[in-house]
């Protein structure tokens, strides 16, 4: 009876220790840690039973399980895609968009694959926007391009925008950068042409107007210097001077005795003369 009553004493104790046992290993790993910048959604047999905070929380094993959501910004981008605007030029854009979960719960059990959905919504908006926007205001409009897509983006996103199947997102969108905006390679050839042609017109232009406004000065000038000798002549030595300082120039200057203001040789008349009164010269 002794013998009987000690050995079922041990096993008593072994099935004990054995309990004992199997409870720690499941403290152990029914204990999980949630770090600062996460949230777990935790479920109960399938069913949403709350959140899981920063720290050490319990997690019932084979009952309970849950899913950590960084709650950290985040971004998609946008790969770039053909856009067709207003009138009728295809563009290339590209961007990207910021965003933070700011609610776990609804971005786990409404969203499937939140940063495919993001995408395509963002993908659909932009095509939407420049749309209505011609090639110059999408090339000049960029940061209201990104302010329009960020409201729609936040429209969408949330129950703002109503509908009997909208679910949302339990995202806020931070904010959206357009990148680059690409003309096709036609377009871009066709724009440097117009552009070169609009530069030459314009050279053109300032040429001709400094060419009238030179006419009117040396008109102006000329009208000084008729009635003033001394300043003509003044003018002429001048020129001779400015002549003279280029060292490979050969200058000829003829007295303004020799001819008349009409620019007619004096000399000639002076030898036609003599051929005229022989006579004279004998007398």
């Amino acid at each position: 009876m002794i013998n009987l009553n000690v050995h079922s004493g041990k096993m008593v104790n072994y099935y004990l220790y054995g309990i004992l046992g199997a409870i720690a290993i499941g403290l152990l790993f029914s204990v999980k840690i949630v770090n600062q910048y996460e949230r777990g959604v935790k479920f109960r047999l399938g069913k949403y039973v709350g959140l899981m905070t920063p720290g050490i929380n319990i997690v019932i094993p084979l009952i309970e399980n849950y899913t950590t959501v960084d709650t950290r910004q985040a971004s998609v981008e946008l790969e770039p895609q053909e856009v067709l605007t207003s009138d009728q030029v295809n563009l290339r854009i590209d961007g990207i968009v910021f965003y933070s979960i700011e609610e776990p719960e609804k971005a786990i059990l409404n969203i499937q694959d939140l940063k495919y959905q993001l995408e395509n919504v963002a993908k659909v908006e932009l095509k939407e926007i420049i749309g209505k926007r011609t090639m110059k205001e999408s090339l000049s409009q960029r940061e209201e391009i990104a302010k329009d897509l960020m409201s729609k983006l936040t429209a969408t996103t949330s129950d703002s925008a109503g509908g009997t199947n909208k679910k949302d997102y339990g995202v806020v969108i931070k904010s959206v950068q357009i990148n680059n905006i690409e003309l096709p390679k036609e377009l871009i050839r066709a724009m440097s042409k117009q552009a070169e042609a609009e530069r030459e017109k314009e050279a053109r232009v300032t040429k001709a107007l400094g060419e009238f406004e030179a006419a009117r000065k040396f008109k102006e000038a000329s009208d000084v210097y008729k009635g003033n000798f001394e300043a003509m002549r003044l003018r002429e030595l001048q020129t001779y001077q400015e002549i003279g300082t280029e060292h490979n120039t050969l200058m000829m200057v003829i007295p303004s005795a020799m001819a008349n203001p009409q620019g007619s040789w004096v000399l000639g008349h002076v030898k036609d003369l003599d051929k005229k009164d022989p006579k004279e010269k004998k007398e």
